[in-house]
C-alpha cells in the first residue's frame, strides 16, 4: 500500500485515468471529492480524455498525499503554487507532490523534503515541427537530435522535452525560462540524466535526480528530484490500480 516516502526516496505512481477510476469507485465518486474552484475547472475541460485525467489527478494526489500525512484525503488543503505548481497548504508539511498528464496517462510524484516534478509526454502523438529543437533545445541537445534517423529524432527530441519539463516543473518555473540554456545530457543508459545551465542561467544549483521510464509503449515519463541536502535520492516508478 502507498505509503510517505522516506527522505531518502522519492515515489511515482501512474495509471491509465479510465481504468484507476471505475476501479476506485467511479466518476461520481471522484467527482464528490472535486474541492472549491475544481468542479468548474472540471465542467470547462471538453473533451472526455482531459475531464478524466483531471479526475485521476484530484483522486490520486489526494489520496496519496492523505496517506502520506496520515489524514483522510478530504481534509489536507491543497493550493496553487508559482505557475500552478500544486502544493499543500494545510497542515504544514516538508512533503511534496507533483502531478503529469497526456494521453490517458496520469502520474503522480511524492517526495520528502525535496522539490520534485514529474512530466509524461505521449510518444505517438503528432509530428513535432522542427523548428521547436533549436528553439527549446541547447546546442549540444540539437545535434544529438538533428543527428537521429528520420524515424528516432522526434522521439530524442520529445525525451528532451520531458526532462525540461520535469525539471521546470520541480523548480516552480514557467516556459518563460530559456530552455535551450539548460543542457540536459542522457546516459548510455537511457534512463538517467544530468543537467547543466548556460548564458543567463549559468550558476544555477546542478544538484538534481533525473530519471526517465517508458511506462507504457507509447509513453515517456522524467522525474526530477532536487538532492541540493546532499542526497541522491532513489526514484521508484510504479503502477497503482485503485483505491477502492
Amino acid at each position: 500500500m502507498p505509503s510517505c516516502p522516506a527522505p531518502g526516496e522519492v515515489r511515482v505512481y501512474f495509471a491509465d485515468a479510465h481504468a484507476f477510476i471505475a476501479a476506485s469507485g467511479g466518476v461520481e465518486r471522484a467527482l464528490a471529492w472535486l474541492q472549491s474552484t475544481e468542479p468548474e475547472r472540471f465542467a470547462r475541460y471538453r473533451v472526455d480524455a482531459d475531464r478524466m485525467m483531471f479526475l485521476c489527478g484530484r483522486m490520486m494526489a489526494r489520496t496519496l498525499v492523505g496517506r502520506a500525512l496520515g489524514v483522510p484525503p478530504d481534509s489536507w488543503r491543497w493550493k496553487e503554487g508559482p505557475h500552478g505548481r500544486p502544493e499543500i497548504a494545510e497542515p504544514a508539511t516538508t512533503l511534496r507532490f507533483n502531478l503529469a498528464h497526456s494521453a490517458g496517462l496520469v502520474a503522480c510524484a511524492l517526495a520528502e523534503g525535496r522539490d520534485v516534478g514529474v512530466d509524461v509526454e505521449h510518444l505517438a502523438r503528432p509530428q513535432v515541427d522542427e523548428k521547436m529543437v533549436r528553439r527549446y533545445c541547447s546546442p549540444v541537445e540539437a545535434a544529438d537530435i538533428e543527428g537521429r534517423g528520420a524515424n528516432d529524432w522526434q522521439n530524442r527530441f520529445l525525451a528532451y522535452w520531458t526532462l525540461k519539463e520535469a525539471y521546470l516543473k520541480a523548480r516552480g518555473l514557467g516556459i518563460s525560462v530559456p530552455l535551450s540554456e539548460i543542457t540536459f545530457a542522457i546516459n548510455i543508459n537511457g534512463v538517467d540524466a544530468n543537467v547543466s545551465f548556460d548564458g543567463s542561467l549559468a550558476g544555477l544549483d546542478t544538484r538534481w535526480r533525473l530519471q526517465m521510464a517508458q511506462p507504457t509503449p507509447n509513453h515517456l515519463l522524467a522525474v526530477a528530484a532536487s538532492s541540493a541536502d546532499g542526497v541522491r535520492p532513489s526514484i521508484v516508478i510504479e503502477p497503482i490500480g485503485s483505491f477502492s
